[in-house]
């Protein structure tokens, strides 16, 4: 997903930078810091809180980072041919604005096909720890159960047998 700096999120959305800042310190928007620990934050997180966010440089954020089923931003609507193969245009989106919108979704799809693969990858290790974890398990439970089994009684002979009486 594409990220932004508290610098650049303030100014797409409707509010302050001390109340942006307020927001993240309480956890009402969630955050992930980069490797200079600096904190990021998902475009879709700041449309999640804050609702529809201003056009930047331009450039108004796509309408599928909000919602699968997300209305134009404009009232323009466009018939749908018979065919179906018609598509949607934003009169305020001009040319020169798509490639940048591709470059955007072209690196969203990569940070989720990063994502995707550190996830396989987490869940190899795991399914990897279960299967240890259950063989010590079932190592466990057997010798608790050779502990838990009665002493076998000691065999009495003749002489034994004639004392404790």
């Amino acid at each position: 997903m594409s990220k932004l700096t508290i610098t650049e999120a303030v100014k797409v959305i409707p509010v302050s930078e001390s109340t942006l800042r307020r927001d993240l310190k309480s956890g009402k928007v969630s955050f992930e810091t980069d490797a200079k620990n600096r904190k990021q934050i998902d475009i879709s997180e700041l449309t999640r809180v804050y609702g529809q966010l201003k056009q930047s440089n331009g450039i108004q954020p796509p309408a599928a980072e909000t919602s699968e089923h997300a209305e134009p931003v404009n009232d323009a609507h466009q018939t749908p041919s018979m065919n179906g193969n018609e598509t949607y245009q934003n009169p305020s989106m001009t040319d020169t604005d798509t490639p940048k919108i591709v470059d955007l979704l072209e690196n969203q799809i990569a940070d989720l096909k990063t994502q995707l693969a550190q996830a396989s990858d987490r869940e190899t290790t795991l399914t990897s720890e279960k299967s240890k974890l259950l063989d010590m398990l079932s190592a466990e439970q057997e010798k608790t159960r050779v502990l838990m089994l009665p002493n076998p009684e000691k065999k009495r002979n003749w002489l034994d047998r004639l004392t404790r009486r």
